[in-house]
């Protein structure tokens, strides 16, 4: 009885929490990003790497009016980012990421200089989907780079409502209750 209880308490946080998980993550408060949904209609705030060509910002967003769009022919190009801030040391990284076009392309995400992932190869096409994690960090202010790093002929990868700061509360106390919730139902099957 009292596990169908824990059961039921979680799926009703969940619920709450949904909406507030599922808005779009650029208009969180606590974004550290610059122009994350890039609605200033170009790459203000954001500093561009590599090969360019085939790259800018126009229609076919997630959200708001604009995407960045990025068609890098002539190997890997991307935007980046410093972040940070003096009290955090864990940060929540999330954003939205669209492929035009399958075949020979590539995408992933780099955190002070190291891969993080998610490591696309080959991808094939598909719409916008929701990509996230959580990175551990320096704690003072503008020290940790997020870099995002594409290639994509002949086609194009749309990226979108990017967020990295702190974890929301709702989201931490998902995280928190599904763990305490496992570790009981492993700690009752042993």
């Amino acid at each position: 009885m009292k596990l169908r209880l824990a059961f039921l308490f979680l799926a009703v946080l969940a619920l709450a929490a949904y909406p507030a998980f599922a808005q779009d993550v650029c208009q969180r408060p606590g974004n550290q990003l610059v122009n994350c949904g890039f609605e200033t209609g170009d790459f203000t705030g954001w500093t561009q790497w590599g090969d360019t060509s085939f790259t800018f910002v126009d229609g076919n967003p997630y959200s708001g009016n604009y995407a960045a769009w990025f068609g890098e022919v002539n190997g890997q190009g991307g935007v980046y980012q410093n972040v940070g801030a003096t009290n955090e040391n864990i940060y929540y990284v999330s954003f939205w990421l669209q492929n035009l076009y399958g075949g020979d392309n590539f995408m992933t995400v780099y955190w002070n200089g190291y891969d993080v992932g998610p490591d696309l190869y080959n991808a094939p096409a598909f719409g916008y989907e929701h990509l996230y994690g959580w990175l551990s960090g320096y704690p003072c202010a503008g020290c940790n780079t997020i870099q995002f790093a594409f290639y994509q002929p002949p086609s194009y990868w749309n990226f979108d409502s990017a967020f990295v700061g702190s974890p929301e509360p709702t989201t931490l106390l998902l995280v928190g209750t599904g763990i305490v919730g496992l570790a009981t139902r492993m700690r009752k099957r042993l």
